[in-house]
């Protein structure tokens, strides 16, 4: 319950700031900033939100094994058309687990998203599929990594924009043969503020 309180002030934190700002001219694809041939370079600092694991284990002590932990990101993004981009992100992320380890994630992954705009505001939604380099108490695997969600950041200068992000991921834990019991799915919730530089 105290997870969603806490996650529901940061979201309506963020849309009011956002909503706040003074509107702009209304310039064809955001000044120009959306159009093709445009880039932008993203970085995000924020929480990540274990949500829940599939299959849920009827033996777990605990249903959420995790806490809340931080994520960090670095991605870009290039338009290929007016409004859609191609690129990639690099991020990392850690959580504690309630046995006082350290879960640490670094996803590098494919990104697609589009980009609109409402008077001073861009928006865009995206898709990121890649891999995640996952590590717990010197144990690590290479899985599969998917990211949905999408952001809303305030123009500050012709070049700068800041805003906040809102992201799944899902995080499977894929394993064969014999341990193929052990497969999990990790759902995350990722919240980030973060920064946009267009060029």
């Amino acid at each position: 319950m105290k997870r969603s309180i806490t996650v529901l002030i940061v979201l309506t934190a963020m849309v009011t700031t956002v909503w706040s700002q003074a509107p702009r001219n209304g310039t064809e694809y955001f000044g120009g900033l959306h159009r093709q041939g445009s880039q932008n370079i993203q970085l995000a600092l924020g929480a990540g939100i274990p949500l829940f694991i599939l299959p849920l284990d009827s033996s777990a002590t605990e249903s959420r094994p995790l806490d809340i932990g931080a994520s960090f990101s670095l991605g870009y993004q290039y338009f290929v058309l007016n409004r859609l981009t191609l690129g990639g992100s690099l991020t990392g992320a850690f959580n504690t687990t309630v046995g006082g380890r350290t879960l640490f994630m670094a996803p590098i992954s494919f990104r697609t998203a589009y980009w609109f705009d409402a008077e001073s505001l861009e928006l865009n939604l995206g898709v990121d599929l890649g891999f995640n380099v996952m590590r717990l108490s010197g144990n690590g695997v290479i899985t599969p990594f998917a990211k949905l969600g999408g952001g809303a950041f305030v123009e500050v200068s012709e070049a700068w924009s800041v805003g906040g992000q809102l992201y799944w991921w899902l995080v499977p834990e894929l394993h064969v043969g014999l341990q193929s019991g052990l497969t999990r799915y990790g759902n995350f919730l990722e919240i980030s503020v973060g920064t946009v530089y267009h060029f």
